[in-house]
């Protein structure tokens, strides 16, 4: 730098000590905002062209012409406007040069073996994605290829045999998803994973006591309904805790220098007065225990929760106004999950499971089905739904070939796993069991409770809770004495 002349500062982020990349008619711009700028695709915001969109005028993403940049960023082989990642070459053209020799046979073609993953890869709209992947990741790389070139056969114990499985799982689900291996319940299969990774810091005769019943009640129930196609992300989760909490109430027996043959009533009551209100999930165990005779006969109570979680309707209402505002800076998946939440009362483990059949745009008319029925979504909420479906997320790689979910998640041909959902509303400020009751509330006050529940897949007992919650009992009395 000169001495007395000013440093020089990126015209996009002002910062000065970075490295540059180039200079534009609007300034230097950095290494990062430049990449940031020659990765954005869309509509030009001064021609109306659907291109590459490195130029900044007056905050609008514009293109090359008409921001007035000297350079083009068509690639030199196949045309595509985008950053380029070699000499001349685009990130797709690259992928296919990188991909082509370590999955082809001395001819030059590609193994039938990984044809379809070579495609789909080759093919996805973020190629730089898949390039990243690979180069991060050598052990799916080298297990690619030996896929490619059989010195090992493509099925599900080549990859829960790796001596990295953990590393090549998502390899293993891209396989899954464009249909080399043959569907399996991942969930199911995760959670023995974690069960024998879990048992061994226990007293032996305590993990061979939580092993008996993990795999008799719960190993057996996520079987069962994941054959019936019905197996949700919360019942692993649900699986896990369960054990997790057994686990710990049979070292807090041991603590008290005790077994589970010699366990007394006052060790139960201790455990469950000294903790949090999680120790109740032992119930289940402790009842299994007592059945098969490895705890004496005790009681171990139902946990009653003592106060309903639950927002004003003001705050709903307050909430609902944010989803219509273009200067939120809500995310358009965000705002659809949240339309569900405080509009119809949809629990999240329900929202992230639903399919893309479930929501229609008929004409001018979008309509959604919980149940057999469709319900209509008035304006200005059907837009939400209309424009998360123009940009459902994670569709630009090979995780999805043909998704049916309403909300595509990261992992290949899998829904947004809905610890992220509820971590993405909870930073937006929702109160979400608050949010769900004030919902319920607002809806069995307008609506019978039985319509309610046939609606929104609700039993009759949980409708008409919420209604007598609501206050709808005296309501209906003193609309009685009024006629």
């Amino acid at each position: 730098m000169t001495p007395g002349r000013p440093p020089r500062e990126c015209a996009r982020c002002s910062r000065t000590d970075v490295r540059f990349a180039t200079t534009w008619p609007e300034g230097s711009i950095c290494r990062r905002c430049y990449q940031r700028a020659t990765r954005i695709h869309g509509t030009c915001g001064t021609c109306g062209q659907h291109r590459l969109l490195p130029g900044l005028l007056d905050e609008t993403p514009v293109c090359v012409d008409c921001a007035g940049i000297p350079k083009d960023f068509h690639c030199t082989r196949c045309g595509r406007e985008d950053e380029p990642v070699r000499v001349g070459l685009c990130a797709h053209c690259c992928l296919t040069d990188d991909l082509t020799p370590l999955l082809a046979d001395p001819t030059g073609a590609i193994s039938p073996t990984v044809l379809p993953l070579f495609t789909a890869l080759t093919q996805q709209t973020h190629a730089r994605s898949a390039r990243t992947w690979l180069t991060v990741n050598p052990d799916a790389t080298r297990l690619l290829r030996d896929l490619a070139h059989g010195i090992v056969p493509m099925e599900h114990a080549t990859f829960t045999d790796h001596h990295e499985p953990a590393k090549v799982a998502f390899l293993r689900e891209l396989c899954i998803e464009h249909q080399l291996l043959p569907p399996v319940h991942l969930d199911v299969e995760r959670f023995a994973t974690w069960l024998d990774d879990k048992l061994p810091a226990a007293h032996p005769a305590d993990a061979r006591l939580i092993k008996q019943y993990a795999r008799w009640v719960h190993l057996n129930r996520l079987q069962r309904l994941a054959d019936a196609g019905v197996l949700k992300k919360g019942g692993f989760l649900a699986a896990k805790q369960s054990t997790t909490v057994s686990l710990e109430f049979l070292h807090h027996v041991r603590a008290a220098g005790l077994s589970p043959a010699t366990c007394t009533q006052a060790c139960v009551d201790d455990w469950l007065a000294t903790g949090p209100t999680t120790r109740s999930l032992a119930r289940a165990f402790v009842r299994w225990a007592i059945a098969h005779r490895h705890i004496p006969s005790l009681t171990f109570p139902y946990r009653v929760a003592k106060t309903e979680p639950v927002i004003t309707q003001q705050q709903r209402l307050e909430h609902i106004a944010r989803l219509i505002e273009p200067g939120d800076n809500l995310a358009t998946d965000e705002r659809a999950a949240a339309l569900l939440l405080l509009l119809y009362a949809q629990p999240l483990t329900r929202i992230v499971s639903m399919q893309l059949d479930q929501v229609r745009d008929e004409r001018d008319t979008i309509t959604v089905s919980f149940t057999d029925d469709a319900l209509t979504i008035p304006d200005p909420f059907a837009q939400i739904i209309r424009n998360h479906l123009a940009a459902l997320p994670n569709r630009n790689t090979a995780a999805h070939r043909d998704t049916p979910w309403l909300f595509p998640g990261r992992r290949p041909g899998q829904d947004i796993h809905q610890t992220t959902l509820m971590n993405k509303l909870r930073d937006a400020g929702i109160d979400l069991r608050g949010a769900r009751n004030a919902a319920m509330r607002a809806l069995v006050v307008e609506l019978p409770a039985p319509v309610v529940a046939d609606s929104l897949n609700y039993s009759y007992n949980v409708t008409d809770k919420h209604r007598r919650n609501a206050g709808a009992t005296f309501l209906d009395y003193t609309s009685r004495r009024t006629r």
